[in-house]
C-alpha cells in the first residue's frame, strides 16, 4: 500500500470531543489485543482533527475489484493465505 497508511481510529462528535486511538471498535480488539483509545474533550482539538479526516479522505483512492483482480499472483496468494489466519488476527 502507497504512503501515507494510517491505520488511527478516529471519531469526533458534535466538534468538541474525541475518540482516537489504535483499537478496533469491536470486544477482540479491546480485550484481547491490549489496544487503546483516548477519550479527550476539546473543541479546537476536535476541529483540527476533524479537518485532518476530511482532507485525508478528500486524497482517498477506493480500490475497485478490476485492481484487486490486476494484482501481481504473489501479493494475490498472500492476501487469500491471509484470510485463513482472519479470526486470531
Amino acid at each position: 500500500m502507497p504512503p501515507p497508511f494510517d491505520h488511527t481510529k478516529l471519531m469526533v462528535v458534535d466538534e468538541a470531543w474525541v475518540l482516537v486511538g489504535s483499537a478496533n471498535w469491536d470486544e477482540r480488539s479491546l480485550r484481547l489485543n491490549f489496544e487503546l483509545l483516548v477519550e479527550i474533550y476539546d473543541a479546537d482539538l476536535a476541529r483540527s482533527a476533524e479537518a485532518m479526516a476530511l482532507e485525508r479522505r478528500a486524497r482517498a483512492h477506493r480500490i475497485t475489484e478490476e485492481e484487486l483482480a490486476a494484482a501481481p499472483l504473489l501479493a494475490r496468494l498472500r492476501d487469500a493465505a491471509m484470510r485463513l489466519f482472519k479470526p486470531y488476527l
